[in-house]
């Protein structure tokens, strides 16, 4: 094949790579969404939000005025209940910056980045920017330690019911040898479960980072990066350009679950009407306030912490002398008859130890609309064990209630009146919209397997993001216009195609990084940049072994031919060696040494197909079509004629 037709297969794959780019260069349009919450407000109220947010627009997220934003804020809440931001280079730091600093204003899970036509032809919609690391656009980074101690104990909470009755049936005198040595064996497998190898916690640190993914997901944090660390046992997450960090802490840490467990049985001893008989004393006498519940509700309306929580129901529990072993203190949220009340504790209610139907028993649920009691409702689906668990439970305790807790609080507590088959149900309790819209992530997301503590928290400020980006780009820029200058200079027309030949293989690498959803940090910087220099050494093997055959006589097009075809194994081999060291730091090697050696790998396979395709073809257009007489390389004083 003629070098004019080769041409062709270069000139497709720049134009490919110019398309996958695009998206970064194009004038993108963000959506900006009002928050629902903002109808209900007064006019000062929304004036003070939009007032805000002008001055920060002003003074942080377009200071340089290349952004656009429509209509005005000054102009009120838009008819359309968004502002559309267009400008260039609109990064995920920007969008999660505005999100976050405004989360009274826009409602963060709908703002959107709208794709570009590139995007929708070849992603379906999804993103094909690249991606800046958290080191260059600045953000949060967290690093949670699973607590395995805690796990193992919800673990045991699970499975006290089983082991009590598999004690029982090993205690038994009535029961068959088979019977025995089949509930022996089955409580050695629940007592090993409780054991934690280190390939256990990482499966468990597994599900724990996918879990921590969707919820980032629906939270809509652009670019959310999740890494286990193995050593330590914890879960490292980068969320560029987060402000809000103790929101993103409440979702990255929430253990909530859902699960379902049978109410005491009533009648005599009844712990629930003990301590409601205590509680009408004290209002009878006049003392409200000196009430459990009442104090309770002062104790979750200050906010203090789960531990503050579970410590007054401990003292109750002990108060109370509610035997620890077989059940458990909860109390009952539900809103006041007012619209709007906030969901409180209303009494207390003592619930089994034993979980009847837990959060993984429970799948794929929907909020909805209750239009007969004008309240909202979750359904869900239950997984086949859950199902037969479910029947199981209805089926032998007719006439109980059984209660539903969402987290530490207990939501609803219906009574079961018939065996309930089929795999689904229905919780209906004190919800607006968007509690059923939580219970429902929380449901079809699952809960953290383990919960998990913060071990190191770091910020890092946009600005020293801004001035890495800064420091990047000029390196790489200084460089690669001193390589072009210095292959002019020394190459002359050869040095020419040599610069077209190291241009093209930087919009390849970048377009490749693009397409791979890769995330650019500094050491990828440092990759690109060693790329550039690979690159043009390897032209200039080529002319060097070009000059040889030229000083040896041979006419110029034999010279180019010979040339590249001399230089070919020493190029390759080199290239590859480099290749596999390269492979190896991707395989073993962790955060910035694996983002260093991914931009290497692909740098050097992009710079190895223009250097040995690319130059080649557009020297032997040169030297055969063009018809070019003479050929200069270095600084030798002698011309070789085109014979």
């Amino acid at each position: 094949m003629k070098s004019s037709s080769w041409v062709l297969l270069p000139i497709t794959i720049l134009l490919l790579s110019l398309v996958i780019l695009f998206p970064n260069f194009a004038v993108r349009e963000l959506e900006l969404h009002i928050s629902p919450s903002v109808a209900g407000m007064s006019d000062a109220e929304k004036k003070n939000l939009l007032d805000r947010f002008q001055e920060k627009w002003k003074s942080e997220y377009n200071t340089q005025n290349a952004l656009k934003i429509e209509p005005d804020p000054s102009l009120g809440i838009p008819k359309e209940n968004f502002f559309l931001v267009t400008g260039r280079f609109i990064t995920s730091a920007k969008i999660n910056q505005i999100s976050q600093e405004n989360i009274n204003l826009f409602l963060e899970s709908k703002n959107n980045l709208r794709p570009t036509p590139i995007e929708k032809f070849l992603k379906n919609g999804k993103s094909m920017t690249i991606k800046l690391g958290l080191d260059l656009q600045g953000g949060m980074r967290v690093v949670m330690k699973g607590d395995f101690e805690n796990y193992v104990s919800k673990l045991r909470d699970i499975y006290s019911k089983e082991i009590s009755d598999l004690k029982a049936t090993i205690a038994a005198t009535d029961k068959s040898k088979e019977e025995k040595d089949k509930a022996t064996a089955r409580l050695k497998d629940i007592e090993d479960s409780f054991i934690l190898t280190e390939s256990r916690k990482i499966i468990e640190l597994e599900k724990a980072k996918l879990i921590i993914d969707n919820r980032l997901t629906n939270q809509n944090l652009t670019e959310p990066q999740v890494r286990i660390q193995k050593d330590q046992d914890s879960i490292e997450v980068s969320l560029p350009g987060v402000a809000n960090s103790s929101q993103i802490l409440e979702i990255l840490q929430n253990t909530e679950t859902v699960e379902y467990r049978l109410e005491e049985p009533q009648g005599q001893g009844n712990y629930s009407a003990l301590i409601e008989k205590a509680e009408q004393e004290l209002m009878a006498q006049g003392k409200r306030e000196e009430t459990e519940i009442v104090q309770f509700q002062k104790i979750v309306a200050s906010r203090p912490g789960k531990k503050v929580r579970d410590e007054f129901l401990f003292k109750m529990e002990e108060k109370y002398k509610i035997p620890r072993d077989k059940y458990k203190l909860y109390a009952y949220y539900a809103r006041g008859n007012k619209p709007n009340s906030p969901l409180l504790p209303r009494r207390f209610i003592v619930l089994e130890k034993a979980i009847a139907l837990s959060g993984n028993d429970l799948t794929d649920a929907r909020p909805s609309f209750n239009s007969n009691n004008y309240g909202w409702t979750v359904s869900f689906s239950l997984t086949p064990a859950g199902t037969e668990k479910f029947l199981e439970v209805t089926k032998n305790n007719k006439g109980r209630n059984l209660s539903i807790i969402w987290g530490d609080q207990v939501i609803s507590n219906p009574t079961i009146n018939e065996p309930i088959a089929g795999g689904h149900a229905e919780i209906s309790g004190s919800f607006n919209q968007e509690d059923a819209i939580q219970l429902s992530n929380i449901i079809s997301e699952g809960a953290l397997p383990i919960p998990l503590s913060v071990l190191e928290m770091r910020f890092i400020g946009p600005t020293l993001g801004i001035e890495s980006i800064e420091v990047g780009l000029k390196s790489v820029m200084w460089g690669f216009m001193l390589v072009i200058l210095y292959m002019l200079f020394y190459y002359k027309l050869a040095g020419f195609v040599a610069n077209v030949s190291l241009i093209t293989n930087l919009v390849i690498l970048m377009g490749l990084l693009s397409l791979m959803d890769f995330t650019l940090t500094l050491p990828g910087f440092a990759g690109i940049i060693l790329t550039v220099g690979m690159a043009v050494d390897a032209n200039v093997i080529i002319y060097e072994r070009i000059k040889e055959e030229l000083i040896a006589g041979k006419p110029l097009p034999v010279a180019v031919t010979q040339g590249f075809e001399n230089a070919f194994w020493t190029i390759f081999d080199s290239n590859i060696t480099t290749l596999i060291s390269g492979i190896l730091m991707i395989r073993l090697g962790n955060g910035p040494i694996k983002g260093f050696a991914i931009t290497l790998c692909w740098g050097i396979i992009t710079s190895m197909f223009t250097s040995l395709l690319l130059s080649r073809v557009l020297l032997n257009i040169l030297v055969n079509d063009v018809g070019i007489k003479k050929l200069r390389l270095g600084f030798r004083k002698y011309e070789v004629k085109n014979v």
